[in-house]
């Protein structure tokens, strides 16, 4: 019977072994198709590179500005090969404020900054206008430079509020400046901080049940009743589980007594809520073809698009459409969009944020082919010369 036995298991370790083979050349092979599309990509990627001209971003050389009083520096732009620089001076007991004591101008060449005269500001009526409101506004600061078309603005903060503001309008010609008026405050506006449309839920759109929720366009379900708030993909008022939870401040409200809005970007629903007596607003992000929710906050004061229907970018971070995203930690609030650079590549585009309050900058590059962002340039002003050099200042 022993030998029975073994004479009948042999067949079935011999297909075993056999099977293993053929799953070792089959996963060798696949391996090695891999390494060669990998290879195949790396070279036309370099290829396109060589076509379009891709230029990586690297550090050119760094120096330091030398003002004759101690400032805090709130921004800088460019005119032609010069650019112009913009600080604020406490002096005490100092009666009048100069041009020179808000303004610098240096010339960039070969990479380093010579200071020159005042020259390019030295207008007539303009420095009567900026007299005046350092006269009038005894709070006023120069707050920073504003770009649009061929103008330029300079804006001051003459009051508490970051609204109270007072601009001076420039036409750009190449290299020179052309004072045009102080009346042009309404023209310095900033884009829209949310390109898409935000939608409020109201009655209709509200499930019945043991555990209720509001069904957004069928596709995700929300709600903040028994004490979270929590989001379902699926349509079961009889079960309260999601794929996403966190706790309320008031576990006793009703399905009517939180405040939702949502946006839908492709596969991406954007979702704004706020549970009731809340102060402020939560933020998630609900990504259908993965069914996953994350929170992300930034959304809270600028959102905008990535090119070609890709996703998201914020102040610190951006969320794809396939789901990747990332959250970079540098701990700063309240920035809002200010514009969006796309390079003559077709391929690269800056996305700039700013903070009203600080004149803090930060500079987001995503590449359109890797579909990434590069590591944020965080910095206090940041302008562009022809040749594609850009300098920024802490």
């Amino acid at each position: 019977m022993a030998q029975a036995e073994v004479e009948q298991n042999t067949p079935a370790s011999e297909e075993v072994a056999l099977e293993g083979n053929t799953y070792e050349i089959i996963r060798n092979r696949l391996n090695g198709f891999g390494k060669q599309l990998r290879e195949r990509l790396e070279k036309l990627n370099q290829l396109r590179k060589d076509v379009f001209g891709s230029i990586e971003t690297v550090l050119l050389s760094t120096e330091r500005i030398t003002t004759d009083h101690n400032c805090i520096p709130r921004d800088l732009v460019a005119v032609g090969d010069t650019f112009l620089f913009g600080y604020n001076v406490q002096f005490g007991l100092k009666t009048e404020t100069k041009l020179s004591d808000v303004f610098s101008v240096y010339q960039f060449e070969n990479h380093q900054f010579q200071q020159q005269s005042l020259d390019l500001i030295a207008d007539e009526q303009f420095q009567r206008d900026f007299k005046e409101v350092y006269r009038y506004y005894k709070s006023a600061v120069f707050s920073k430079f504003f770009l649009n078309g061929p103008h330029l603005y300079m804006t001051f903060q003459v009051g508490k509020n970051l609204a109270d503001v007072k601009s001076f309008k420039w036409l750009i010609d190449g290299d020179k400046l052309t004072y045009l008026d102080n009346r042009s405050d309404h023209e310095v506006r900033y884009p829209s901080q949310h390109e898409f449309e935000w939608k409020r839920t109201h009655r209709d759109l509200h499930q019945e049940g043991q555990h209720p929720h509001i069904a957004i366009e069928d596709r995700v379900f929300v709600e903040t009743v028994g004490g979270d708030l929590t989001i379902k993909i699926e349509d079961n008022t009889a079960s309260g589980e999601g794929i996403y939870s966190e706790p309320v401040n008031d576990p006793d409200q009703v399905l009517d007594d939180a405040e939702i809005y949502y946006a839908t970007v492709g596969n991406i629903i954007v979702l704004k809520i706020r549970p009731y007596q809340e102060e402020n607003f939560r933020y998630i992000v609900y990504n259908e073809k993965i069914q996953q929710a994350r929170r992300i906050d930034a959304v809270e004061h600028a959102c905008v698009l990535l090119p070609d229907d890709h996703g998201l970018i914020f102040s610190n971070g951006y969320y794809l459409q396939t789901g990747e995203h990332k959250t970079f930690e540098h701990q700063l609030q309240g920035m809002i969009f200010e514009k969006r650079l796309p390079a003559p590549n077709g391929e690269d585009y800056l996305y700039v944020f700013y903070n009203q309050q600080t004149g803090v900058y930060v500079l987001l590059r995503y590449n359109l082919i890797k579909q990434q962002v590069e590591t944020p340039v965080i910095c206090h002003g940041a302008t562009f010369f022809h040749a594609g050099e850009m300098v920024c200042f802490r």
